[in-house]
């Protein structure tokens, strides 16, 4: 697995808790992009400005990335998915995993793009279909994705997103999901990679990408 290459656009120092999906601690606030030879438009966008740090958020002493201002942003909003879009789009796609819930925003509009299928990845008992399941540790305690046993059929190239790479545990739970099922992962893909919780660590043996790096 890598991570792609990326340009350095801009760096400020910030400090936040450590804290599952969204939270760290002494962070550098990088804007991390994939350039082909003839840059995407929306690169030069800085997407980094419509995240917004909220404070204390979902408990005391966490600060937590807010994705709301760019998903209400027409503009932020095309251009994060035609960005995400560029990261992949020289692979052939059949279906694209979406985990529950902040990964269903992005992956049915890379889908769309890609002409591939979406698919849920759900937390236990809201998908009505036969499934299978995966758990996977939390800081505390653990908790179990599902998707439908049919979801993806063996062979398939599949593309997984979230909006969030914190500690890995949850895109891990996916990719094995996935290769129950016989699916064979192209790409992780998220829109927002706390680097300094090393997530990345644990999908070492798939390509990872992401439009913002923390």
């Amino acid at each position: 697995g890598r991570i792609q290459t990326c340009n350095l656009l801009s760096r400020n120092q910030m400090r936040y808790s450590v804290a599952p999906r969204g939270l760290f601690k002494w962070g550098a606030n990088i804007f991390l992009f994939k350039f082909t030879t003839k840059p995407h438009k929306y690169f030069s966008m800085d997407f980094g400005a419509f995240i917004r740090d909220i404070n204390d958020f979902p408990e005391k002493g966490i600060v937590f990335k807010d994705i709301t201002p760019l998903l209400k942003s027409p503009e932020a909003l095309n251009g994060a998915a035609d960005a995400l879009y560029e990261l992949v789009k020289e692979n052939p796609i059949d279906k694209v995993v979406g985990v529950d819930s902040r990964g269903f925003i992005f992956a049915p509009l890379l889908a769309t793009k890609l002409g591939a299928g979406f698919v849920p990845v759900r937390k236990v008992g809201k998908l009505p279909y036969k499934t299978a399941s995966q758990s996977y540790d939390l800081e505390y305690g653990t908790d179990t994705l599902e998707i439908h046993v049919d979801a993806i059929e063996k062979g398939e190239k599949v593309l997984i997103h979230d909006d969030v790479l914190a500690t890995g545990g949850t895109a891990k739970a996916v990719c094995d999901l996935v290769e129950q099922l016989g699916g064979e992962i192209v790409q992780c893909n998220f829109l927002i990679h706390l680097g300094l919780l090393k997530g990345q660590e644990k999908l070492k043996k798939y390509e990872v990408s992401s439009l913002l790096t923390y």
